[in-house]
């Protein structure tokens, strides 16, 4: 039987979003962005995949098509019939998979600084490395956050986002996604769909998320896309929020 994830819900609109988190944080990471939607038109659903937040309890193989199938399955619990989708990084990646899932059900789809659907291969060296991190390295996990903002932040901010890494998701989980996000190909799959696309990322992200890899991968595969920078660096909702929500709702109100 079919478990249903944990998640949050806030606003009372009547056009659905949901807005999935990425590897290194759970829901909460777009707590900064919520005082900048407009929660009486749109209502949010904020949804951890298994093995974060509310979730962390969940087990799974923690694949893009067991996520994809988790938050179709709570939109049938909630009896929303169509939604816009937003995926941030990791969940870039499953948001993009999701309408192979359930076609007729996507409104739109934003992905923020995301994995594309061909993934992110890395040399086994570095999964290594990465898998060591997860086990609760905060010096090594510390460096990927300012490797993903180019350094341009104190260092409390990049500990207090390892902490909340560790402190919200199990490291079977953060092991699992790693291997996902990276090995997990489907864009033979999404190649031509035609639902809106809209790929956001960072001036200052780091080079596997960057505008140019955006334009090799996401605006190749979805026939309706558009990418848009912003000033920041992998994660927008926490360094530049006004000008995140103001670009989504932009987004939305063509899609509506």
């Amino acid at each position: 039987m079919q478990q249903t994830l944990g998640y949050t819900t806030y606003g009372n609109g009547f056009e659905n979003v949901f807005l999935i988190h990425d590897w290194f944080n759970d829901h909460t990471s777009y707590e900064n962005l919520q005082p900048y939607l407009n929660s009486g038109f749109y209502k949010f659903i904020l949804v951890d995949l298994r093995g974060y937040g509310l979730s962390r309890s969940i087990y799974g193989n923690c694949s893009i098509e067991e996520a994809a199938k988790d938050i179709v399955n709570i939109a049938d619990k909630l009896n929303i019939k169509q939604f816009h989708l937003v995926g941030h990084s990791m969940s870039g990646q499953i948001v993009q998979y999701l309408p192979i899932e359930a076609p007729n059900k996507v409104k739109s789809i934003t992905a923020i600084c995301p994995v594309p659907a061909c993934g992110n291969p890395m040399p086994d060296d570095v999964i290594q490395h990465l898998e060591m991190v997860t086990k609760g390295d905060v010096v090594s996990a510390k460096a990927i956050v300012q490797f993903m903002t180019q350094n341009r932040y104190h260092d409390w901010f990049y500990e207090r986002k390892s902490l909340q890494w560790f402190s919200c998701s199990s490291q079977m989980a953060r092991a699992a996604y790693l291997h996902t996000f990276c090995e997990t190909d489907v864009s033979n799959l999404v190649f031509g769909i035609d639902i809106p696309m809209l790929a956001v990322c960072g001036d200052y992200d780091a080079p596997t998320h960057s505008a140019e890899r955006m334009q090799q991968t996401i605006m190749q595969y979805f026939k309706k896309s558009q990418l848009v920078c912003l000033p920041s660096g992998h994660y927008p909702m926490e360094e530049t929020p006004v000008i995140l929500a103001a670009t989504l709702e932009k987004f939305w109100a063509d899609h509506n």
